[in-house]
């Protein structure tokens, strides 16, 4: 089984930022998890929420900041006296390069779709040499589509957390494969799409007992915060 870093190692470290991320590449994890975004100044950069109020000591929507002007705040969030910046995509790309290291690369384009990103993202990590290491999800299925047009050998998930027949559909009519929420997944749903040879790649799995299950149900990664 795969352990991908969510937002690297969260659990101990600021969430998307570099030092989560070298925590979990140099720990016990195989990888990370991340979420892409793109600034006022089409860089593009790793953070979750589409605004920065959350996890910084700004705010305002990242679309409408510029990378400097991002740079001036601290996205140390739930870390005291920890300073951190945003990351761009081309930092942890660069930090991984040539190391044995999974990314799960999310395209956040659920509620805000970035002019480009898809094509943007995909240029970078081939630019880079590391499609091989990447996967590419989203919860917003064009993005994946748009992917799938650019490149039909990449590796793409489709993420969900609701709606879930009406999505396991999805995943199988587009075969892509399934970036559920593990709350859903049981012994029999999970051999649905391994046998539509479909991996199973789940979220966010912080339980022993629960990844131990996962495991012998045969998935392939579970995303989590904890070193489990």
């Amino acid at each position: 089984m795969i352990k991908l870093g969510h937002r690297g190692y969260s659990d101990k470290y600021p969430e998307n930022t570099m030092m989560a991320f070298k925590a979990a590449i140099n720990g016990n994890f195989d990888g990370v998890e991340t979420d892409v975004q793109l600034t006022k100044d089409n860089q593009l950069v790793l953070i979750h929420d589409e605004t920065i109020n959350r996890t910084s000591n700004g705010r305002g929507y990242v679309k409408d900041h510029t990378y400097q002007e991002l740079c001036k705040f601290n996205f140390n969030y739930r870390f005291k006296n920890v300073e951190a910046k945003i990351p761009l995509l081309a930092e942890l790309l660069d930090y991984c390069y040539g190391k044995d290291v999974i990314l799960n690369l999310e395209i956040k384009t659920d509620k805000i779709q970035y002019p480009n990103i898809e094509q943007m993202t995909y240029d970078l990590v081939k630019e880079k040499g590391m499609l091989k290491q990447v996967m590419f999800s989203s919860f917003h299925l064009d993005s994946l589509l748009k992917l799938r047009s650019i490149d039909p050998d990449l590796y793409l998930g489709y993420l969900f957390e609701d709606d879930y027949q009406k999505n396991k559909e999805l995943v199988l009519k587009h075969h892509f494969h399934c970036h559920s929420k593990y709350v859903f997944l049981n012994e029999q749903e999970i051999k649905d799409y391994l046998k539509h040879h479909l991996d199973v790649n789940t979220w966010t799995v912080n339980d022993e007992e629960i990844k131990d299950f996962l495991l012998e149900a045969g998935v392939k990664t579970i995303i989590t915060n904890k070193d489990i």
